[in-house]
């Protein structure tokens, strides 16, 4: 019978070895790759289409082309009226047309915050006039209307199985890799949670006061299977990352928690029967990490008295439509209701919501860019208008000794690259273009598990013994008549 000659294998069965391997075993062998850091833009997460109509997680200027199409603007399947009014209002746009309306998610949020602060300024001033008085209720009921939206087009963009390009790309990195994203979706969480080497618990480089997983809990239900280092960074929030709720208040129109007293963060794993909700409006049918438009209520043992009273001279009002979203009365559900942890989409992201929390993780992205020896940069383009990002990366990788490159991954990742090296000249780091979208970056990585397997193989006894194994099998159920 032939023995396996590594260096004559067919490339198919090596590739076939390698893809076969567990997640576990793939991270042995991988324990001394080149550390790498991945950050991932938006442009990374839009390939992903699974849910049930065919919708691929949107873009900034496809974000209402994929409102109109999912769940959330159908039925009640979500609260939209603030803003159907603010369209109206503020772009003229008539309640049937709404459907025909759409515009770069990016420009319409940036609209409404200059809107904001211009009002903010004349309320600063003295009181504010009738019209602006009306302009103000219309703009911040839009406001807050749009964090719900946001979360809920991303959630029901997402709720479909967790077989995205981030768990192709898992099969090639190495244990000690981080992840960065400016992606508010959880299709990288799912697909690190699928391979047993990543936690929630520990993942995402921050604290929760406590978990919904099934049941609200102290963490998680499971540890991670195997060891890595893997953190998932995710610098502007996430949909399942939920905070006592947050609005822009009418009367001074500035952000406002419900909760007074220092920030805690909860996350939102999975539950699939009932949880509390605002008017107990809990919808059925999502994925774990994805839930309906409302998330779930906090329960209130979770502060203390103080936190949870009005302030002096205040008391809390509570209304809503009644016979609207049901034809029968609708009862609170228990607890505090949430928000989903966003940084808005506008040019020039505030980081002010959150911001112990959210500016630790923009400093371990920076240490793990400047320890790292590969960065790869998938799907974002740098915007001019996003300083911080690039004074994140620059920084970074200039005082980053150990850093030899940064690739770029994106169809127009020349253009890209014709910028940062203008950023990073005379820093001695070597700039790598892969002008392709992530679905074609993937393909070029298959095309390398032969040479790992190989690889693989030349330095463990155990690997080649295994590899052998299997080859010999291959060769016997061939023979078979």
């Amino acid at each position: 019978m032939q023995r396996l000659d590594l260096g004559n294998a067919p490339e198919g069965f090596l590739s076939f070895a390698w893809h076969n391997l567990s997640p576990g075993d793939r991270a042995t062998i991988m324990a001394e790759a080149p550390r790498t850091v991945w950050l991932f833009g938006a442009g990374a997460s839009h390939h992903y289409n699974l849910n049930a109509r065919g919708v691929r997680i949107p873009l900034a200027n496809g974000f209402f082309t994929a409102f109109h199409q999912l769940p959330t603007s159908s039925g009640f399947n979500a609260h939209v009226g603030p803003l159907i009014s603010y369209l109206k209002s503020s772009r003229n746009v008539d309640a049937g047309d709404v459907p025909k309306w759409s515009e770069n998610i990016e420009d319409f949020m940036t609209s409404i915050e200059d809107e904001l602060e211009k009002l903010r300024t004349q309320l600063q001033e003295g009181r504010l006039s009738e019209d602006s008085y009306m302009q103000a209720l219309s703009a911040v009921g839009a406001f807050n209307n749009m964090t719900f939206i946001m979360a809920s087009v991303i959630n029901e963009a997402q709720n479909g199985p967790s077989d995205s390009l981030y768990r192709d790309l898992l099969d090639f990195c190495g244990p000690n890799d981080t992840f960065i994203t400016f992606n508010w979706d959880t299709l990288m969480d799912r697909a690190l949670a699928d391979t047993g080497g990543w936690s929630p618990n520990d993942g995402y480089g921050l604290s929760f006061a406590s978990v919904l997983d099934s049941d609200w809990k102290p963490t998680a239900e499971r540890a991670a299977a195997f060891k890595t280092n893997w953190k998932l960074l995710k610098l502007h929030g996430s949909t399942n990352w939920l905070v006592p709720w947050t609005n822009v208040r009418l009367d001074t129109l500035d952000y406002h928690c419900a909760v007074n007293g220092p920030e805690k963060i909860f996350l939102y794993w999975q539950s699939t029967l009932p949880y509390q909700t605002f008017r107990n409006r809990w919808r059925g049918g999502y994925v774990p990490t994805s839930y309906g438009y409302y998330p779930a209520n906090i329960p209130s043992a979770f502060f203390g008295e103080g936190q949870l009273a009005p302030e002096a001279g205040h008391a809390f009002l509570s209304f809503s439509p009644i016979q609207i979203f049901s034809p029968f009365k609708e009862i609170q559900g228990e607890g505090i209701p949430s928000s989903p942890l966003l940084i808005t989409p506008v040019r020039q992201k505030k980081y002010d919501s959150y911001q112990e929390s959210i500016e630790s993780l923009w400093k371990q992205a920076g240490t793990s860019i400047k320890d790292a020896q590969r960065l790869v940069i998938v799907g974002y383009s740098f915007p001019a208008t996003d300083t911080r990002t690039l004074e994140l990366v620059g920084s970074a990788a200039e005082s980053g000794q150990s850093l030899k490159s940064i690739e770029i991954v994106c169809p127009d990742a020349n253009e890209i690259a014709s910028r940062l090296t203008t950023r990073f000249a005379g820093s001695g780091k070597r700039i790598i273009v892969h002008a392709k979208k992530f679905e074609d970056y993937i393909g070029s990585m298959y095309a390398v598990a032969p040479y790992l397997m190989r690889l693989a193989a030349d330095g463990s006894g155990d690997v080649k013994d295994w590899l052998e194994r299997i080859f010999q099998l291959n060769q016997l159920a061939r023979e078979e008549p």
